[in-house]
């Protein structure tokens, strides 16, 4: 079990705790630790391939969080292929994870709900599948490529 998977565990039980408990610290961490989880598992996969061990860390802290929202556009708009639209809600659930991290991190009026926390958790979980189910195509490397910052062909 990697980073990605901890943190996810680590996610369920805080949203457990934290709607059991009502405890708005523990609903917060919740949400910041599904993106987390997210976060990790794109750097997991991209630096697990990298030939030398010793630089995968240092590899991994060169993601940025707003690179990994990037659009995908598919190349037939109307058509995409099962793979492209895999991608697509890949790129949405994370990006929408992201929002609800910087509102659980920064908004001190949120008051939050156990469907708030639940839903973070089910964004999470749909990255989770839906990135494992694709991400050894070439349209999702070459999607690791771009949120580490390299240019499309």
């Amino acid at each position: 079990m990697g980073l990605a998977d901890d943190l996810f565990e680590d996610a369920h039980f805080l949203a457990d705790k934290g709607v059991k408990d009502q405890r708005q610290t523990l609903m917060r961490r919740s949400i910041s630790t599904a993106y987390y989880a997210a976060f990790h598992l794109f750097i997991e996969d991209f630096v697990e391939h990298w030939e030398f061990p010793d630089q995968r860390a240092r590899l991994g802290r060169m993601f940025g969080h707003g690179k990994m929202c990037t659009g995908f556009t598919p190349k037939d708009k109307k058509n995409p292929t099962p793979v492209e639209e895999g991608l697509q809600d890949v790129i949405t659930a994370f990006s929408q994870l992201q929002k609800d991290r910087e509102r659980a991190d920064y908004d001190g009026g949120w008051r939050l709900v156990e469907t708030d926390v639940r839903n973070a958790i089910r964004l999470a979980e749909d990255v989770f599948a839906k990135w494992r189910k694709i991400k050894d195509e070439g349209i999702a490397r070459q999607h690791l490529l771009s949120m580490f910052g390299a240019r499309s062909d």
